[in-house]
C-alpha cells in the first residue's frame, strides 16, 4: 500500500492501531490534536480529574504486551496512566509518527484511497493514504441533556472539565448524573462543599473496587497464598479486583444458556451480599426485583459519603435548570454549580456523509453510535475500519480490534465475506433496537474478546486437561491471552503476567523447578 494508512487519534485506540500497522509492516501515521498521546489520559487537556483512578486492575487497563510498572498499584492513577501510555508510545517507537496538534476535520474521497484535511493550529494539511482507521473514541466530547447552560452561565460546567474540588469549597453544587464519573466528582466534592446533591434516574448498584472472590475460582492448595489462619471452611474469600472477578470464560458461557430474568436475579443476588440492602442507604437507591439487570456503578466513595450526610440524592426531576433551583417538596433551594456528568458522545462529523449513513452514525446515541461488524468494519466501505468505537472500550478489546484492522487492511487477513457482514450486521442493528437498553451494549467481553481472536487465530489454549488451561477457562480473561500464540506472540511476557493473576487467585502457574538428579536418572533409563 503505497500511501499507507492515516490513523484519526492516539489515544489508547490511536496507538493500538498505530502498533498494530507497524506489527504488519504498514506505513502509518497518526494524528491527534492534542500536544501530547493519550487521549482522554492526556493530564493538561483531557478528560481526568488530579485524584482519578481506575476502575479497572492494571491488568485489564493495559495493552497485551505491554505490562505496567508493579510500582502502578492495582489501580493505576490517572497520571500514571498518561505516562503509561506514554512509555507505550515509546517503546514501540510509534513517537515520531504521531503529528501532534492535528486536528481531523475532513476526510474525503481520493481515488481508490482517502484525503484527510487537518487543522494544525490554523494552517490547513492534507494527507493522501490508502486506508483509514478511525481511533477518535466514544468519548470524544461532552453530552450534554437539553436546556443544559453550559457556556451561557460560567456557573454550569461539565465533568469533562473538573480537575479537584477546590473551587467548589463552600459552595450548594448539584452534580448531574450518578454514573461512573458523576459518582466520583460528587463524593470527592462532597467533602469541601456546603452542600452536595447527586441526581440519578434510576438507582444503580454502587460496588467498591475490590469484592469477593468466587469459591469456584480460587486454589486452596497453591503455595501462592499465606497458609489460612482460620479453618478452610471458616476463611472469608478474599477481595479482588472486580474486573477480575466478574470476566471469566467459564462463567460467561454458564450465563449464555439463562434467561435474562434469571441473569439479573443471580446478579442482584450477588451483588446485595457485597453492598448490602441499598434501600436503608438512601430510598432512591433501591434496586427493584423487576427481572432487569440494573446499572452496576464502581465507586468506593458513594457509600460512605451518602451515610455520612455529606452527599444528598435526588431525582433529576427535582432539579430546575434554568431558574438553577432545587425542589425538595417544600422549598426551592438555590444552587451555585452545576457539574453535567452525563456522559461523552463522539466526534465523527468529518467522515463524508455517505459513511455515517453507511454506519448508521446517531451522535444522539450514548450506547452505540455506529454500527459495525464485531464494532470494527463498516458495511460497504472498503480501506476505513474503526478501532475503540464502542462503549466500555477495555484495553484488551481496542489491542485486538487494532491487530484485526491492520492485519485486513495488510491483506495478511481476509476481510469480513458477505455472509459474515450480514450476520454481524444484523446482530448491531439487534443490539440497537433491544429494549430496555442495556448498561453496555456489548457486555460479553469474554465472548468480544474471543470472537476477535479467532479472526486473527490468536486463541489461547484452553485445555483443560492442564493447570494453566484451567486457569484461561476459569480465571479472568486478560489481554495477555491473546499474545500467547500466533502472529506477533509474545508468550513468555503473556505467560509472566497471566501467572501473576493467578497467584492472587492462589493459584501457582509458575514453571517448575526440574531436578536435576531425575532428570538424569530418566536419560539413563
Amino acid at each position: 500500500m503505497g500511501r499507507g494508512i492515516a490513523i484519526i487519534g492516539a489515544g489508547p485506540a490511536g496507538l493500538a492501531a498505530l502498533k498494530a500497522a507497524q506489527e504488519e509492516g504498514l506505513e502509518a501515521v497518526a494524528f491527534e490534536a492534542r500536544a501530547e498521546c493519550g487521549g482522554l489520559w492526556s493530564p493538561d487537556d483531557g478528560l481526568v480529574w488530579r485524584s482519578l483512578k481506575t476502575n479497572l486492575s492494571r491488568y485489564t487497563c493495559g495493552f497485551s504486551d505491554h505490562p505496567h510498572d508493579p510500582d502502578s498499584g492495582l489501580f493505576p492513577s490517572a497520571a500514571r496512566m498518561a505516562a503509561y501510555l506514554r512509555g507505550y508510545a515509546r517503546a514501540h517507537d510509534l513517537t515520531g509518527r504521531i503529528r501532534h496538534g492535528h486536528r481531523v476535520v475532513a476526510v474525503t474521497r481520493a481515488g481508490a484511497g482517502w484525503r484527510l484535511i487537518a487543522d494544525a493550529g490554523g494552517r490547513m494539511v492534507a494527507y493522501e493514504a490508502d486506508a483509514v482507521i478511525v481511533a477518535s473514541g466514544v468519548f470524544a466530547q461532552a453530552a450534554l441533556p437539553p436546556g443544559a447552560m453550559l457556556g451561557v452561565d460560567e456557573r454550569v460546567s461539565h465533568a469533562a472539565s473538573y480537575r479537584g474540588p477546590e473551587d467548589f469549597a463552600g459552595r450548594r453544587v448539584v452534580v448531574v448524573g450518578g454514573a461512573f464519573s458523576g459518582a466520583d466528582i460528587a463524593a470527592e466534592i462532597s467533602g469541601c462543599a456546603a452542600d452536595t446533591v447527586m441526581l440519578i434516574r434510576r438507582p444503580a448498584w454502587y460496588v467498591p473496587r475490590l469484592v469477593p472472590a468466587p469459591q469456584a475460582m480460587m486454589s486452596h492448595t497453591s503455595p501462592a497464598l499465606p497458609p489460612p489462619r482460620l479453618p478452610p471452611s471458616r476463611l472469608p474469600p478474599p477481595r479482588l479486583p472486580m474486573d477480575l472477578v466478574v470476566n471469566a470464560r467459564a462463567e460467561a458461557a454458564r450465563a449464555r444458556g439463562l434467561s435474562p430474568a434469571v441473569i439479573a436475579a443471580e446478579r442482584h443476588a450477588w451483588l446485595r451480599g457485597i453492598v448490602g440492602d441499598q434501600g436503608l442507604l438512601h430510598p432512591l437507591l433501591q434496586v427493584p426485583d423487576d427481572g432487569r439487570l440494573a446499572p452496576m456503578v464502581i465507586s468506593d466513595a458513594v457509600p460512605d459519603a451518602i451515610r455520612s450526610g455529606r452527599l444528598r440524592v435526588m431525582t433529576a426531576a427535582q432539579f430546575d435548570a434554568r431558574r438553577m433551583v432545587l425542589h425538595d417538596g417544600r422549598h426551592d433551594l438555590p444552587v451555585d454549580d452545576v457539574i453535567y456528568a452525563t456522559g461523552y458522545a463522539p466526534r465523527l462529523e468529518m467522515l463524508p456523509a455517505d459513511v455515517r449513513a453507511a454506519v448508521g452514525y446517531d451522535p444522539d446515541d450514548r450506547l452505540q453510535p455506529v454500527l459495525l461488524a464485531q464494532s470494527v468494519f463498516p458495511d460497504g466501505i472498503p480501506g476505513m475500519a474503526f478501532v475503540g468505537m464502542y462503549r466500555g472500550p477495555y484495553f484488551g478489546v481496542m489491542d485486538l480490534q487494532a491487530r484485526w484492522a491492520a492485519g485486513v487492511l495488510s491483506g495478511r487477513l481476509p476481510a469480513p465475506d458477505r455472509p459474515a457482514m450480514d450476520r454481524a450486521m444484523a446482530m448491531e442493528r439487534a443490539i440497537r433496537d433491544q429494549r430496555p437498553r442495556p448498561q453496555f451494549p456489548h457486555a460479553d467481553y469474554p465472548d468480544m474478546c474471543d470472537a476477535l481472536a479467532a479472526r486473527l487465530d490468536v486463541m489461547p489454549d484452553l485445555d483443560q486437561t492442564t493447570t494453566f488451561g484451567r486457569f484461561l477457562w476459569q480465571g479472568p480473561v486478560l489481554p495477555a491471552h491473546y499474545r500467547l500464540r500466533g502472529a506477533h506472540a509474545r508468550p513468555a511476557g503473556a505467560r509472566a503476567v497471566i501467572a501473576e493473576v493467578a497467584a492472587l487467585f492462589g493459584h501457582d502457574l509458575r514453571p517448575q523447578p526440574v531436578d536435576p538428579s531425575s532428570s538424569a536418572q530418566q536419560r539413563s533409563l
